[in-house]
């Protein structure tokens, strides 16, 4: 599935000349999975939008190592984002496909989740959201993320 999500991420990429927005960032992710241990990690973020009229299609893919947590495991999802600009914050809604890494064993599914993002300067942006990944075969069905990121959009 790890050559899934990449596949997908650089097939969408293909538009991105046409991309008003290209960003990279990084952020902090809790997550909590509905059995187990919870884990702080630090994700890598990057990604494309296309916006038109207020309304804006993208695509965005994060790679994640534990930064805290009692369980070991590495995350990578590739999402289709839609965004909508009200006043100052854009809200973002999206889902794509998620894997997990623990140690040589992989474990893949999908994620749905929602956010908020807003302009601090120009070129960087704050963003808050919750994903929800629903994996078919690890240690829980579902994990729940909580993310802060900080993004620069060139």
């Amino acid at each position: 599935m790890k050559t899934l999500a990449v596949a997908l991420f650089a097939a969408t990429l293909g538009t991105a000349a046409q991309a008003q927005e290209i960003y990279v960032g990084g952020g902090f992710d809790y997550m909590f999975p509905h059995s187990g241990d919870a884990q702080t990690v630090t994700s890598v973020i990057a990604g494309f939008g296309i916006e038109t009229g207020g309304m804006g299609l993208g695509a965005e893919i994060d790679a994640g190592a534990r930064v805290a947590g009692s369980n070991d495991y590495e995350t990578l999802r590739v999402r289709i984002l839609a965004s909508y600009d009200w006043n100052d914050y854009t809200i973002r809604v999206g889902g794509g496909v998620t894997e997990y890494y623990f140690g040589d064993d992989t474990s893949g599914g999908y994620n749905a989740g929602f956010g908020a993002e807003r302009a601090l300067t120009p070129n960087i942006a704050l963003r808050g959201e919750l994903i929800r990944d629903f994996m078919d075969n690890t240690f829980t069905a579902a994990i729940t993320t909580t993310r802060v990121a900080v993004l620069y959009s060139f």
